[in-house]
């Protein structure tokens, strides 16, 4: 069974669309692998008995939470 890839349009904070293709290679490569990661991460929670819209919550929580760590000028 093949794996959907999503793909997305991706704007910068003026709101322009990022025509960089190989920028948005790796802003879709990031995405798949989140969501691959997530996924993987849930369906473990689930067979070990947590309540799914706990762990939903969580990781809302943590995305709403997440900063820039490399620094800002």
């Amino acid at each position: 069974m093949e794996k959907k890839v999503d793909k997305f349009i991706w704007r910068a904070k003026d709101n322009k669309i990022i025509s960089c293709d190989e920028t948005n290679k790796v802003l879709n490569e990031n995405y798949n692998e989140i969501k691959t990661i997530i996924q993987n991460a849930f369906d473990d929670a689930v067979l070990i008995d947590c309540d799914e819209k706990d762990f939903k919550n969580k990781i809302i929580d943590l995305v709403n939470n997440i900063e820039f760590s490399l620094g800002r000028k």
